[in-house]
């Protein structure tokens, strides 16, 4: 292994016996293993350790001449911010105070509705047009947040939210999730023996949905068409409040969604859930 310095020459002084000493540029760039670097530090592959890198303390990222970077909390991982952007350390399921164990990346798109109190699922609160919008956003699928624009008290005995999928064809293999919530910094409520559901329409007609059993002792897969009768659509979350008091809405019960190819959809992680943060 040797090191060296892209259009600077290093130099040694046989009294430092131990010491590598080599100035740098403002341009320089370090090569561990090669003569041509092509990043500020680039460590190529050897027959000793194929270039792998030891690191026995930590790793702190954001740090700049005047401040020290994070090495971040325990659990958390590093994410990349992508060909421009900077890595940090994220939570796994976490994301602008919202969490999931449902599987999908930590990244959320917002769309704003109006939701009445009693929406009876006979209309789209939220389009194909929106949804495919938020996920274009979300290059690898994520959190779908739904707000309302004001904050509401559901008082009805059903609430519906009916949300129309894009088509599968523009969102293939790009998992997410649905939530649900009031405007920023406010959540919406549910008065005592009062239900919301979130239902989803495919846009496609003779879609078809690979959906998990509800057998527990017979848990397997089945292969069926898409609902598409107003009622019959297919169904994600249900809330019932039974606490004999109005409650904030928290947590909702959901599934990932993935489009898998241009008319069928698959809901796994049946039962994972969503939860707001509290206002």
């Amino acid at each position: 292994m040797y090191f060296c310095q892209k259009y600077n020459y290093m130099k040694f002084y046989p009294t430092l016996i131990v010491m590598l000493i080599f100035t740098t540029t403002t341009f320089s760039q370090v090569g561990i293993g090669t003569v041509t670097p092509k990043s500020d530090l680039h460590i190529s592959k050897s027959s000793v350790d194929g270039g792998s890198i030891q690191i026995d303390g930590g790793i702190r990222l954001g740090g700049r001449s005047t401040a020290v970077g994070s090495k971040g909390k325990t659990g958390q991982v590093l994410m990349s911010g992508g060909p421009t952007g900077s890595a940090k350390w994220v939570t796994l399921g976490k994301t602008e105070g919202y969490t999931t164990n449902c599987g999908v990346p930590n990244s959320i798109a917002t769309i704003n509705i109006t939701l009445p109190d009693g929406s009876n699922g006979n209309e789209v609160n939220v389009t194909s047009f929106q949804m495919a919008t938020a996920l274009s956003s979300l290059p690898e699928g994520g959190i779908v947040l739904i707000r309302t624009t004001t904050s509401n008290i559901y008082n009805n005995v059903n609430t519906r939210l009916t949300i129309q999928l894009p088509t599968a064809n523009s969102v293939l293999n790009k998992p997410f999730v649905i939530a649900f919530d009031g405007p920023v910094n406010f959540n919406n409520s549910i008065k005592h023996n009062k239900t919301i559901e979130i239902l989803v329409k495919a846009t496609e007609t003779n879609s078809f949905v690979y959906e998990l059993g509800t057998v527990s002792t017979n848990r397997k897969f089945f292969i069926n068409k898409f609902p598409d009768n107003n009622n019959l659509d297919y169904k994600i979350s249900e809330l019932e409040n039974n606490s004999g008091e109005t409650q904030p809405i928290l947590l909702m019960n959901s599934y990932t969604i993935t489009a898998i190819d241009n008319k069928t959809w698959s809901f796994t992680n049946r039962d994972c859930y969503i939860q707001n943060p509290k206002s």
